[in-house]
C-alpha cells in the first residue's frame, strides 16, 4: 500500500501517448496556418494585354485599315523625247467596307504634269468578291485621270532603247500606322489597243509601295524629328520600239555623207582643180555631218549621256576628217612629184580600209546597243 498524503505518478506509457496526441494536433495546427504565409497566386486573366505594350510595334497591336484598289491604263501615246512627257488615261477604282475609306476621295497623282481628275462615283453592290467575304455588301469607287505625265526619256540606246513607265498614286489621308492600300491584282491591266505600230507595250506591274518624306508635315501627335510614311500603288509598264525607220531617217544623212567623203578617194589627185573641188567636198561633207547631229538632237532631245546616234555621228565626223587629211597628204605626195603613186594609194589602199573599217566600227556599236537595250 502506498503511504498515505503521497500522489501516485502516471504509468510511462500514457504519458508517451499524451505526448504523441499533442504533437499530431500542432503539426494539423501548422498545415492549416501555413497557405497564410505564401504568396498569393495570381487571378487567370483570358483577356491579359502585353505586359510592355508601349514597346510593342503599332502594327502587331492592330492593323491598319485597308482598301482594294485597282489601276486600267486605258490610253497611252504622245511621246515627246524633248519635252519629257507622254499622255495617258488611267480609270482608278478602289473596294471598301465602308464609304468614307476610299482612297481615291483624297488621291494624289506623283508624276504628273498637267491632268484633270474626274469626279468620283461610289455605289453600294452585293460583294461577289473575294475581298472583305465578311461583309455581304461594300463601296465600289471609280474616277478616271487624263493628262499628259513626266517621264524622263533615256535615248542613249535609241533605236533600240526600252523604257519603263511609272505611274504612283498615294493616299494622303493617313500614314501606314492607320491605312494601306492592297492592290486589286486580279482585275488591273493595260489596253493592248496602246501597241500603235512604232511601239510595244508590256511587262505590266503593278504593286504597294511606301513612301518615307522626310518630314512628318508639322502634325503635332508627332515627333519633330519624325517621317511620314504613306502607303501608294505603282504602276509600271515597258515600252520598246516596233520598228527602226525613225533611226534609218536620222542617221541617213550622216551615212550619206560618210559615203560621198569616200567617193573624194577616186578623184584624180594629178588635176589640180579636182584636188580644190576635192577640199570643197570633203568640207561640205563635215558640214551636213555636224548639222544632222544637230537634228537628231532636236528630235530625241538633249543628253548628257553618249548616245547611239551621237557615236555614230562622232565616228562619221572622225572618218570625214581622216579622208580630209588624207587627201591633204595627196597634194603633198602630188607636189613631190609622186602623183601617181599617191593615185594607187588613194584608190587601192585607202579606199577599202576606209570603207571596210566605218561599216565594221558602225557594226559592232549597233550591235552592241540592241544587246544592253
Amino acid at each position: 500500500m502506498n503511504a498515505p498524503g503521497r500522489h501516485r505518478s502516471a504509468p510511462a506509457w500514457a504519458r508517451r501517448r499524451w505526448l504523441q496526441l499533442a504533437l499530431a494536433a500542432l503539426t494539423a495546427l501548422l498545415l492549416q496556418t501555413l497557405p497564410l504565409f505564401a504568396a498569393p497566386a495570381a487571378p487567370i486573366n483570358k483577356q491579359a494585354v502585353p505586359i510592355d505594350k508601349q514597346a510593342a510595334p503599332l502594327r502587331l497591336l492592330s492593323e491598319p485599315q485597308t482598301c482594294v484598289m485597282g489601276v486600267y491604263l486605258q490610253d497611252m501615246r504622245d511621246y515627246k523625247f524633248a519635252e519629257r512627257s507622254l499622255f495617258a488615261s488611267i480609270r482608278l477604282w478602289s473596294i471598301c467596307p465602308t464609304a468614307k475609306d476610299s482612297p481615291l476621295e483624297d488621291i494624289t497623282v506623283q508624276n504628273a504634269n498637267d491632268i484633270s481628275i474626274s469626279e468620283i462615283k461610289t455605289q453600294q453592290v452585293q460583294n461577289e468578291s473575294g475581298y472583305f467575304p465578311n461583309n455581304p455588301k461594300v463601296f465600289w469607287s471609280e474616277r478616271t485621270v487624263d493628262g499628259t505625265f513626266f517621264h524622263h526619256w533615256s535615248s542613249k540606246n535609241f533605236p533600240f532603247d526600252r523604257h519603263t513607265i511609272t505611274f504612283e498614286f498615294e493616299s494622303v489621308r493617313s500614314d501606314i500606322s492607320n491605312f494601306v492600300i492592297t492592290p486589286d491584282y486580279s482585275h488591273s491591266g493595260f489596253n493592248t489597243g496602246i501597241n500603235d505600230g512604232d511601239w510595244i507595250a508590256s511587262d505590266f506591274s503593278l504593286n504597294e509601295v511606301e513612301h518615307s518624306y522626310s518630314t512628318n508635315f508639322g502634325k503635332p501627335n508627332r515627333k519633330l524629328d519624325g517621317k511620314g510614311i504613306y502607303s501608294r500603288i505603282r504602276l509600271e509598264i515597258t515600252l520598246h520600239r516596233a520598228r527602226i525607220t525613225s533611226f534609218l531617217k536620222l542617221c541617213a544623212g550622216v551615212y550619206a555623207a560618210v559615203t560621198i567623203a569616200g567617193m573624194a578617194f577616186l578623184m584624180d589627185v594629178r588635176e589640180p582643180d579636182i584636188v580644190s573641188g576635192r577640199t570643197g567636198l570633203l568640207v561640205g561633207c563635215l558640214f551636213a555631218s555636224i548639222v544632222n547631229m544637230q537634228q537628231a538632237e532636236a528630235t530625241l532631245g538633249q543628253s548628257e549621256d553618249v548616245t547611239l546616234t551621237d557615236m555614230i555621228h562622232i565616228i562619221s565626223l572622225a572618218y570625214i576628217l581622216a579622208s580630209s587629211l588624207l587627201a591633204m597628204l595627196a597634194y603633198l605626195r602630188c607636189e613631190a612629184g609622186r602623183a601617181d603613186w599617191a593615185q594607187q594609194m588613194d584608190r587601192k589602199i585607202y579606199l577599202p580600209i576606209y570603207l571596210s573599217s566605218f561599216v565594221v566600227v558602225n557594226a559592232v556599236v549597233i550591235a552592241y546597243a540592241a544587246i544592253i537595250g
